[in-house]
């Protein structure tokens, strides 16, 4: 299991690499082991994998005219990055929200989605979650989206067919225990 902080620099070095299939890969192994581990800060980091992923993957926002909006966000991501496992649970979440807060300026000068990307992030990790095995419940109440959202996402995508792995029932009771604060 690698460490926040370690999971941080490997998002950042490949956003800033521009690599989507690797913004992809650690976003999977965030979102294991978010569903297994959940932090908020561990959801936040699979929400931001996956933003970077989406921007990479848009040739629109890799412009020159848009260059010092993705450095912003890199600086963002790289202090986040150089704080994970130093700095207490509030002040990452700070982190995170600057980090969304730098993505929404980027959307607001090309704003082409029906849904910003933040909110898109969120709404598919807390279905991936649900898709991998998590309860629907459980899914809602760690994350903040709604079931109706989770449920609405699933049954629009082809989630459930491209989920290859699902949590085992002795992983699902673990991650339930520890996310209402019981004994492993």
């Amino acid at each position: 299991m690698k460490t926040l902080k370690d999971l941080s620099f490997s998002v950042l070095d490949a956003f800033k690499g521009r690599n989507q299939k690797r913004l992809r890969k650690i976003n999977d192994e965030i979102m294991k082991e978010a569903a297994l581990n959940f932090t908020r800060p561990l959801y936040e980091l699979a929400v931001l994998s996956y933003i970077l992923a989406k921007i990479v993957s848009k040739p629109r926002f890799l412009g020159k005219e848009l260059a010092q909006y993705l450095r912003r966000i890199e600086d963002d991501v790289r202090d986040l990055a150089q704080a994970a496992g130093t700095a207490d649970e509030a002040a990452m979440l700070a982190m995170f929200e600057k980090a969304s807060g730098s993505v929404a300026v980027l959307e607001k000068v090309d704003p082409r989605f029906m849904r910003d990307l933040v909110s898109k992030g969120k709404l598919k990790t807390a279905a991936t979650m649900y898709a991998q095995g998590m309860s629907l419940g459980l899914a809602s109440d760690m994350t903040g989206v709604s079931k109706q959202d989770i449920l609405g996402y699933a049954g629009r995508t082809m989630m459930f067919d491209r989920v290859k792995e699902e949590m085992p029932v002795k992983e699902r009771l673990r991650a339930a225990r520890k996310a209402l604060g019981g004994n492993e």
